[in-house]
């Protein structure tokens, strides 16, 4: 991470990366969205549900979005982050419509009784073991909706009084907190975010067009999920990932370092 990066993070608990897709990763992730969009119920991809407003494990149904899981611009990124020990835990693809009529409400890792998400920083270096990778595929203006956060959240030390933010919760019309900050990329742009920030999406307004974006999750190796790997990747979705991604996706000991982490370009085969 350059020094600009690292204080940016640190201050606000997200990074907004402009123009990380080349013309060509955009076009062809594009149109492999768009197929994904298109196809009926039983001509998807074995181990993918469309479902809500997305498509689970959509990640896998082409190579342009897979690779994207160790992008040239955000593996290095997360490699830091982590330690350089970082396990890929998830990947769904989004589809917003101005349809769905509810916000997801503000929310973060750390907020109930579980406490093993963490942000800390030490020599000179920040470690987060849960992250989120948001590429985005459509443009997204002010007024339109999406994704919020509130700066600066992830290294809270009191529990968020209800409604603070969003004193009427049901009122989608209601201007925004000024702490509030709608983040809105371009295509080709790429969010990156410490879960111990609170975030949460507005409902989405523009009629249209959607937002269709893909969420990358990123945790340390070592940590361990309510799921385990067959319920994270259905074998049928394991099956067609690359080497390279299962390694990625991979549990390992807190003291063993991946081959694939000693890789600054990683190529899928």
């Amino acid at each position: 991470m350059t020094p600009k990066q690292k204080y940016l993070f640190d201050l606000r608990g997200y990074l907004h990366l402009e123009n990380v897709l080349t013309p060509v990763e955009l076009r062809n992730t594009q149109a492999a969205i768009e197929r994904l969009v298109q196809a009926s119920p039983d001509e998807l991809p074995p181990g993918i549900r469309r479902g809500g407003e997305g498509f689970s494990n959509g990640f896998s149904a082409d190579k342009s979005l897979e690779a994207l899981t160790l992008h040239p611009t955000t593996w290095p990124i997360i490699k830091e982050l982590t330690f350089n020990k970082p396990r890929f835990n998830r990947g769904s693809l989004v589809v917003n419509t101005h349809e769905r009529q509810e916000m997801t409400p503000l929310h973060c890792a750390g907020e109930g009784f579980r406490w093993t998400r963490r942000y800390d920083v030490k020599n000179d270096r920040i470690f987060t073991n849960d992250i989120v990778v948001f590429f985005y595929f459509t443009d997204v203006y002010p007024g339109d909706g999406g994704l919020i956060v509130l700066p600066g959240s992830h290294k809270r030390n009191f529990k968020r009084p209800k409604n603070l933010f969003f004193p009427e919760p049901d009122n989608p019309e209601a201007p925004l907190h000024p702490a509030i900050v709608n983040v809105t990329p371009k295509a080709g742009d790429v969010v990156i975010i410490t879960e111990m920030l609170t975030h949460g999406v507005l409902v989405w307004k523009p009629q249209d067009r959607d937002r269709r974006f893909l969420i990358l999750r990123y945790k340390t190796q070592f940590f361990q999920d309510d799921r385990g790997i067959r319920e994270l990747f259905p074998p049928e979705v394991m099956e067609r990932l690359s080497p390279e991604t299962k390694a990625l996706a991979a549990y390992a000991a807190e003291w063993e370092e991946k081959e694939l982490v000693k890789q600054d370009n990683v190529t899928l085969t």
